[in-house]
This record gives structure tokens, sequence and C-alpha cells, in this order.
């Protein structure tokens, strides 16, 4: 797949990390060679040279997206990350997989090191760390007033996510008030990490562990509707293609995958007094197509809708926030840079939101768009 590359430089115009660095051996043309020339000769680099190259990637998919010739960076990087695992990704893997006792547990330990004893290099993570507890976060300030009745009676699964399931009930709450109040039935359904960080890092048996586990709840459940708010949820399940019975039931899972901001689109919303007069709007570098989310808070903001990114990535970085922190950093600040101005930053990923909210700039709030849902 890496010798596919013919050299047209799509990749590296998309490519946040090097919009942010300027350093062309850190975008995907690089990884691109470098796994090829792996592939000629596996002696001729050490195993830890191979991990350390390979961690310098955030997986955004970008320029996965891009390609005429199908080359998948983010997958050839994964693949380079299974084959020579070191500290950072199995400690990256306990993290997901651990969740429930690790995330608490560390945004406790984390919020105890005072923001001047926190070191430059991971300032950005300690913060995102202390920001996991399960206060609430942002004051609602939309509420949803008018609703049709397209969806009334749909059964539909809600994909809730490690994020909303283990630190901000508030999501999960605010996206089954939203789906009540369109009349759906909302089943019950026992999901897991999508597995999406875990395959990026590397662990794929992990990640089909969970993408399996996951199909088999929707098939529980009779083949419904998924609704899901996170964007990076939503294109790690529609990567489960591998785990079906047959092409039918793969296209079925296809069909069954909708971002809530979809079924929520015709829901008419009212601003409170706590809106913010300047309001920024986060695309997430998986979010598909039209972008929904950005459409429903368009219509339901207006004009305090001020400002947006298109291509910036908040630079999270999955397991490259653990090695390479003040890179993901660099990415950071030129998203924030495009949404200077704003005095909260809404999105519709899990991993920006933690991010975008670790990285603000002082007296700048950001969150997940359901935070602001009443």
């Amino acid at each position: 797949m890496a010798g596919e590359c013919i050299l047209c430089g799509k990749c590296l115009e998309i490519c946040p990390l090097l919009a942010a660095t300027g350093r062309e051996e850190l975008g995907p043309r690089a990884k691109a060679d470098l796994c090829y020339l792996l592939g000629r000769d596996e002696a001729g680099l050490r195993g830890a040279d191979v991990a350390r190259l390979a961690g310098l990637c955030l997986g955004c998919g970008r320029c996965a997206a891009v390609c005429s010739q199908g080359v998948d960076v983010p997958g050839l990087v994964a693949g380079l990350r299974g084959a020579h695992p070191e500290f950072r990704h199995w400690l990256w893997r306990a993290w997901l997989t651990h969740a429930d006792a690790l995330w608490p547990a560390g945004s406790a330990a984390a919020r105890l090191v005072p923001e001047s004893l926190r070191p430059d290099r991971f300032g950005s993570l300690l913060r995102m760390l202390a920001g996991l507890g399960r206060e609430p976060g942002l004051t609602p300030f939309l509420t949803p007033t008018t609703f049709p009745d397209t969806h009334r009676g749909e059964p539909v699964l809600l994909f809730p996510g490690c994020t909303a399931t283990l630190v901000r009930p508030g999501w999960l709450a605010a996206a089954r008030r939203l789906l009540d109040g369109l009349g759906a039935d909302i089943l019950p359904g026992d999901f897991r990490c999508c597995g999406g960080g875990l395959k990026s890092a590397g662990f794929a048996n992990e990640a089909r562990n969970m993408a399996r586990h996951n199909i088999n709840v929707w098939r529980g459940a009779g083949r419904p509707r998924v609704a899901v708010f996170c964007a990076s949820c939503q294109s790690a399940l529609r990567g489960y293609g591998a785990f079906f019975e047959d092409a039918a039931e793969a296209g079925a899972w296809q069909s069954s995958l909708i971002v809530l901001s979809m079924l929520a689109k015709d829901i008419g919303f009212a601003l409170s007094g706590a809106a913010p007069e300047r309001i920024g709007y986060h695309r997430p570098c998986h979010a598909e197509g039209a972008d929904s989310d950005r459409l429903l808070l368009a219509a339901a903001l207006g004009d305090r809708l001020v400002t947006a990114t298109d291509r910036q990535c908040c630079g999270f970085g999955g397991v490259m926030r653990l090695g390479a922190p003040e890179l993901g950093d660099q990415v950071g600040r030129v998203c924030w840079d495009r949404l200077a101005g704003a005095e909260l930053a809404l999105t519709g990923c899990s991993a920006c939101a933690a991010q975008l909210a670790a990285a603000a700039p002082r007296g700048v709030a950001a969150g997940h768009w359901l935070e602001a849902v009443g």
C-alpha cells in the first residue's frame, strides 16, 4: 500500500502536523516512504527508531481522505506501532481498556499538581487529565422548544462513547432528552469503547474485540438505528466492515449509523440569557460530509456563531499526546488562532472537546455541543 504513493502532494496540503511545524519529515509522504523502505529491509532501522518515528502522527486521517491512490498512512502507522510497541503504547492501551478505573483516578491526581509546577512539555496533558472529573461542564443555554414527529416510535440505540459514560454523564443525559423529545424508543445497549484509539495505537486485537462486542449489541437489539454524538466514535464504528457475516449485514450496519445531530436537525431551540455573544465551532478531523453538528448549531445560534475551523486539527493526536505533546500543542495553537475572538468553542468530538478545553486561552471555555443543551 505504501508503494502506491505517486508524490502528488495532496496529503502535504492537508496534514495539520506539517502545517503547524513546517517539517516535511513529519508529513504523510515521509511516513509512507518509511513503510516502503521497511518493507524492503526490516533491519534498516532499529525497533526503537521505528517506534519513535511511527509515534509522530496525529492519526487524524485527513491524508487518507484526499489520497487518490488509496494510501492509508494512519493505517500504516498503526501497523508500525503494533509491530514495534513501546512503553507509551502499553500505557495508552491500559488507559483505554481500564478507563473506568484510571480516568477518575488520573483526573484526581492531575488536579493535585499546581499549575505552576506542571512541566511545560506535559502541561496541556495534565490540564486535560484534570478536566476528566465528573463535574458539570458549561452552563446550558440552548433549550429545545419544538420537536418534529419524524422519528416518533422509531427504535434507536444510543452509542455513548467512553467520555460520556465515565466522566461526562451530562452529555448522555442531554442526548437522551433530545431523543425523548423526538419520541424515539431508546433501546438498552451495553456498548463498549468504539476501539478507534486502540486501533490507531496498533492494538488491533483489542480493537477487534471491542468491535465484535458492539456489533453483537446491535444484533441483539434487532439491528436498529445507532445514534452517535462523537465524530471519532462515528469514524471508528464505520470502520467495522471486516467483522460482519456478509456484505448485506455490513451494509445494514453502515446504514444504521447516524449522527445524533442529524436526528435533531429539525428541533427548534431557544437561547437563554447565559448564551455567549461570540461562539466558535471546531470541526473534528473525523467529521464527515457537510458536518451536521455545525449545521445544527448554525441554525440554533444564528449570528452568535462567529468563527469555525476547517482544516485545523485540535492537536489531540491519540497516543502521540504521550510521546510528543509539544507537537500536538503546536497544532492546537494553529486551531485556536482560527477560533480567536470566540468566548466559547463547541465541537462534536469527545477527544476534541478535551483537548480544546485543555489548551483554551485564558477566559475562553470549550466543550461538546451537548453541554449547551438544557
